[in-house]
């Protein structure tokens, strides 16, 4: 079990500092006693720029994790690889499917901006699998996410082309990245497409763990009724995580709400803040 996790958000939408950039999307760095990994990377090469900022060495980056196939989530991996050479990729075989979504009756691209291939000649290592993999004893992907509430489902607006006709994405590329420490699980969701309850009953099932220590990233909420909202907040009640820190998609009326339910557990944070958890051993 980890010790010590610092995470630290290198890109999200909003920062209180003039000093970063800002995209839509989000990278974490994940450091660990077993190496440091990036949770995403964003849309373009904010999250290098931050990074520099903020004094964190990038090319000690043992693999990236992709939580799914939008771009501003992987369309800073490019940049990553233009920057820093070749580096172990996690993700799902389906983030090269093309995607869409639908806005006003447009169909805008918001896929992958690169190649398998380009990316590939740019030294990334892909190990794409929709199942569990470990990054390391303990870190690992989710895999596939099962879709098990009857409140949690993709939006229709969401679409990807399989041959020459468009369909609604189910979107299972969506995975989460969860790590194991002593004080129970972090999850850490990109957009959380496949639903924030789904992911952490999925990950308590998948580790056996019953803790949740705490849950960070994307609750895709921005756009969801009051009604949805309240009964997510009620079921993270039930799963009782130490630490709430909703961001990017989460949406401004999502994490107010929780934010009261919670008010001791919820973390407001932006661009260039760390959270270093520190699990320390009593005998």
């Amino acid at each position: 079990m980890l010790q010590e996790v610092t995470l630290t958000i290198l890109v999200t939408n909003r920062t209180y500092e003039e000093r970063y950039l800002v995209e839509n999307g989000l990278c974490i760095h994940v450091a660990t006693p077993e190496g440091d990994f990036l949770f995403d990377t964003g849309q373009k090469r904010a999250f290098i720029y931050n990074a520099v900022q903020m004094g964190i060495d990038l090319a000690a980056v043992k693999a990236i994790f992709l939580s799914h196939g939008h771009d501003d989530h992987t369309g800073g991996l490019y940049h990553y690889l233009k920057t820093y050479g070749g580096t172990t990729v996690v993700a799902h075989p389906n983030i090269f499917i093309p995607k869409f979504q639908l806005i006003n009756g447009e169909r805008l691209d918001i896929g992958i901006p690169y190649t398998h291939e380009e990316l590939e000649e740019l030294g990334a290592q892909f190990v794409l699998t929709g199942k569990p993999h470990a990054l390391s004893e303990n870190v690992l992907s989710s895999g596939e996410i099962p879709r098990v509430t009857t409140y949690e489902k993709p939006d229709e607006v969401y679409q990807e082309r399989i041959q020459e006709s468009y369909i609604t994405d189910p979107l299972h590329d969506d995975m989460a990245l969860i790590l194991k420490t002593s004080k129970g699980l972090i999850v850490l969701l990109g957009c959380g497409h496949s639903g924030v309850i789904n992911t952490l009953k999925h990950a308590i099932r998948l580790t056996g763990e019953e803790r949740i220590y705490a849950v960070m990233g994307g609750f895709h909420l921005l756009n969801a009724s009051q009604e949805k909202i309240h009964r997510i907040a009620l079921e993270l009640q039930k799963l009782s995580p130490q630490y709430i820190v909703p961001l990017n998609c989460t949406g401004a009326r999502a994490a107010i709400h929780l934010a009261k339910i919670f008010p001791e557990r919820v973390l407001h944070c932006y661009v260039g803040d760390r959270l270093t958890l520190e699990f320390v051993t009593v005998h």
